[in-house]
């Protein structure tokens, strides 16, 4: 079934996206026709030929063991491959993720779930599950240095690794959500800073990919519907804000603060457009990692202000080990 792209050029007069800051939606709008062109055959050939210059002129080395001759050797490649071969999910050592939607089915098979306790309407507390987390693989060894070098020191050639490991993942978990009506495929949204710094959005390049190889699962769709909230003047003023701003939190990258930083972080950050902007939407957020579960704990707090249903969210890694496997960290048996 094939979902509806809201993506700009499909809805480019819809209210949410004319709230839009110009900057904000001119980056969003080069940001994806620069993965767009990326992905062309033709842009493709050129570019491997054009590696394959730089790599007499200015040789290459494994990302992993330090190898000559090419990005990752094929030794590591299959060792980051065997990582990935058994998802898990990994939601219960994720202490800030949001609570499952009341009314799913029990807990997803492959992994244990966390729970959350909420007042119930008698006063007495009640445990809801977790938001059900799949995860490729455990973020280290060589699966933590491919993602690092794939985000953040341009090594795009890699995208060719991780995109079976991502479709992977998203084909075990759309098996345990009905994907029948419909479910929307969300990435987590990057910042502009981020996407100047880099020249490329990580994510949506790899979700754009496996959309122009038809390789998402069945029923699925990319859906880019959220996005970096603006903040207003007066939003500053927020004791919350005026805190992050005097302990240096403000701005910070999410890796380099402790929990209650991190939530503090994001709180707020996101959008997916006004209430009932997604109503009757079902959705899995999609990120490359997960650690205290603060990002993916306000994605699915902007998604549901919208109106959407958030079924759970697939990474590609997660700081956890497995709870139930140990061995899943680097293809063990």
């Amino acid at each position: 079934m094939e979902i509806p792209d809201p993506s700009p050029r499909f809805k480019a007069g819809s209210p949410s996206r004319d709230r839009l800051p110009s900057l904000a939606r001119v980056q969003a709008l080069l940001g994806s026709a620069a993965d767009r062109w990326r992905l062309q055959p033709r842009v493709a050939a050129v570019g491997a030929a054009g590696a394959d210059l730089l790599a007499v002129l200015l040789p290459a080395s494994c990302v992993v063991c330090g190898a000559p001759d090419s990005s990752l050797c094929p030794g590591c490649r299959d060792r980051v491959r065997r990582s990935t071969t058994r998802p898990y999910y990994a939601q219960s050592a994720a202490e800030l993720l949001p609570s499952a939607e009341a009314g799913k089915q029990g807990e997803p098979d492959g992994g244990a779930c966390g729970l959350k306790t909420l007042p119930g309407p008698d006063q007495a507390d009640v445990e809801l599950p977790a938001l059900p987390v799949l995860a490729a693989g455990r973020y280290a060894g060589g699966l933590a240095r491919v993602l690092l070098a794939y985000k953040n020191h341009g090594h795009t050639d890699l995208a060719g690794v991780l995109l079976p490991i991502l479709a992977g993942a998203l084909h075990h978990a759309v098996q345990d959500i009905d994907s029948s009506a419909g479910l929307f495929l969300v990435p987590v949204p990057g910042s502009g800073r981020a996407l100047r710094r880099r020249g490329y959005n990580p994510l949506t390049m790899l979700l754009g990919a496996l959309r122009t190889g038809g390789l998402l699962p069945a029923g699925t769709g990319v859906a880019p519907v959220l996005r970096l909230a603006g903040r207003r003047p007066r939003d500053m003023l927020r004791p919350g804000a005026l805190v992050a701003a005097a302990s240096g939190i403000a701005g910070a990258s999410q890796k380099s603060l402790g929990r209650k930083g991190r939530r503090r972080n994001v709180s707020g950050t996101m959008t997916a457009g006004p209430a009932g902007t997604l109503a009757g939407r079902r959705c899995l957020v999609v990120d490359d990692v997960l650690t205290t579960g603060a990002t993916l704990a306000e994605a699915t707090r902007a998604l549901r202000a919208a109106g959407a249903r958030v079924e759970g969210a697939v990474v590609i890694a997660a700081t956890a080990a497995p709870a139930s496997d140990a061995n899943n960290i680097e293809g063990g048996s």
